[in-house]
């Protein structure tokens, strides 16, 4: 029985390696923009205008891009319609938080004394999102009803899909971090055939 249970493992490693869930290689992140200088969660940050971005998939329904994050944990994305969102709220996507074991969408209100205020709007199992040795990139897809929704590049499902009843626009967005240094790479090249569509409840993969 044990060689048996040695066998399977084998065979498990095999068909399932351990990168297998960070499938995405350097190659992924070819014509990628590397962001820089990224802050910590609660200092100023610099918000990237939605213009100045060259890679971004349109359908009659949605808006998306991709990027890229390597790091131990707590990727964050915030958007909105600010360039100093302070007295306003922001859209703020989690990769690996919780020390790599959750990802999460929330709505932040930061006051003008920076003072942040986090609701949640959906908090899913992610365990070992995240690596430190390579990129893993990620294709956003924002609907104009709200809808949010996040993929691994090449998965054919999302993993967090939540509803932004207030529906914020995707002007600006920024990058920061939470106690460990992360790299990001965003304005990456996207096709028509990166989206999933969103039909009544259901996705799927337009293709």
């Amino acid at each position: 029985m044990k060689s048996l249970i040695v066998a399977v493992t084998v065979v498990i490693s095999i068909i399932f390696p351990a990168d297998a869930f960070h499938s995405n290689s350097f190659d992924a992140i070819k014509g990628c923009k590397q962001y820089g200088h990224v802050g910590n969660y609660n200092d100023p940050l610099t918000y990237i205008p939605m213009t100045d971005l060259r890679n971004l998939g349109f359908t009659n329904k949605s808006i998306f891009f991709k990027i890229a994050v390597q790091g131990r944990y707590d990727g964050i994305l915030r958007f909105g319609d600010y360039l100093y969102p302070y007295n306003k709220e922001v859209i703020e996507i989690v990769f690996g938080g919780w020390t790599n074991t959750k990802s999460a969408g929330r709505r932040q209100h930061r006051t003008a004394s920076n003072q942040a205020t986090n609701t949640v709007l959906a908090e899913v199992q992610t365990p070992m999102l995240l690596s430190a040795d390579r990129p893993t990139v990620f294709l956003v897809e924002l609907f104009h009803d709200g809808t949010i929704q996040v993929r691994i590049d090449g998965q054919e499902h999302p993993f967090l899909l939540f509803n932004d009843a207030k529906m914020i626009p995707f002007y600006y967005v920024a990058f920061t971090k939470w106690k460990t240094d992360v790299l990001y790479f965003y304005d990456c090249p996207v096709d028509k055939y990166d989206k999933i569509c969103y039909e009544d409840g259901k996705m799927y993969v337009n293709q």
